[in-house]
């Protein structure tokens, strides 16, 4: 798949589990890219991108045992209470594909804030190869702010929300110039997916 997302839709039920981090690096702008090998709760086949529009869902869950680098830009707003998560922002999906080989790995490290060996680590984790979906992103002046549900535990990426939530409101990290140039930048490097 290639090209702009779609349009937005009014409404989006599903979000997609990422590390706190990341899921700020992607809303202030600082990347438009998410590297993907799999849950355990994905099966054998591991990820598939599933759904084309969905709200990022921080997680800290493994985040300090890899890594990000330093300098992450970090969002306004207090920290959600216990049994609760703040979603910043939303995502439409523009561009998939795969990622075979390790040499590439170096040409993607100005467009995302994961450290060069957490990088490598999922690179060559199971099976060589990365999972690349270039994404647009939508952030909320306000995060929604939702309940933690039992549906959203474990490791897995995608996960339903108890109601669809309103896109009303939400502005781009990035305008479409500088969006259309890292697209340009990351469409080189990618393989159609296995």
């Amino acid at each position: 798949m290639t090209g702009s997302p779609s349009p937005l839709p009014e409404s989006c039920g599903v979000a997609f589990k990422e590390w706190a981090g990341v899921c700020e690096a992607l809303a202030t702008g600082r990347q438009c890219l998410i590297l993907r090998k799999g849950g355990i709760a994905e099966g054998p086949g591991g990820f598939a991108p599933e759904h084309q529009v969905f709200w990022l869902y921080p997680t800290h869950l493994h985040e300090a045992q890899q890594g990000l680098r330093d300098g992450i830009p970090r969002l306004a707003g207090n920290p959600p209470p216990a049994g609760q998560v703040d979603l910043p922002a939303l995502a439409a999906v523009a561009e998939v594909g795969y990622l075979d080989r390790p040499e590439a790995l170096a040409e993607l490290a100005d467009l995302h804030v994961w450290s060069e060996e957490t990088v490598r680590r999922r690179f060559h984790y199971r099976r060589p190869g990365l999972w690349v979906l270039g994404v647009r992103v939508y952030r909320r002046p306000v995060p929604w702010r939702i309940e933690i549900t039992a549906e959203h535990a474990g490791c897995k990426s995608w996960v339903p929300l108890e109601q669809s939530l309103t896109t009303e409101g939400l502005a781009p990290a990035l305008d479409e110039a500088e969006f259309a140039d890292r697209l340009a930048r990351l469409r080189p490097i990618l393989t159609p997916a296995p």
